[in-house]
C-alpha cells in the first residue's frame, strides 16, 4: 500500500490484515521501490496516484517494468490514471472513496 496520507495508508492497513491480506506500508514512491527490491514475495501494489514527487503512474511504470509478475492496483480521489497523460500503459483502478471488498477482488485477480 502505497499513500502519502498516513492516516489513509493505516486504514487501508488494518482493513485489508482484517481480510487475512499481509500488508506493507509505503508513504511515497521512492520508499516503495526500496520495499520491493528488499521483499520478492511482495506481489502486489495498490498505490494512490496524485503523490509528491513520483507519482502512482510513475510507480506503476518503474514497478511493471522492474518487477513485471506484481499486481498494480491505483487509486486517486482526484481523477482517472488516463486522464492525466501519457504513460507506458493502462492500469486497473478504483475511485476513492472505495470498498475495501472491491480492493481485495481486484488484488486477487
Amino acid at each position: 500500500m502505497v499513500d502519502d496520507e498516513p492516516d489513509l495508508a493505516d486504514l487501508a492497513q488494518a482493513l485489508l490484515g482484517y481480510h487475512g491480506i499481509d500488508v506493507c506500508i509505503a508513504h511515497g514512491a521512492a520508499q516503495a521501490l526500496r520495499m520491493l527490491e528488499a521483499d520478492p514475495h511482495i506481489d502486489a501494489l495498490f498505490s494512490d496516484v496524485m503523490m509528491p514527487g513520483m507519482t502512482g503512474l510513475e510507480l506503476a511504470d518503474a514497478t511493471s517494468l522492474r518487477y513485471p509478475h506484481i499486481r498494480i492496483l491505483l487509486t486517486s480521489g482526484y481523477t482517472a490514471p488516463e486522464l492525466l497523460g501519457p504513460h507506458s500503459r493502462q492500469y486497473p483502478y478504483i475511485a476513492k472513496p472505495y470498498r475495501i471488498d472491491d480492493v481485495i477482488e481486484r488484488l486477487r485477480r
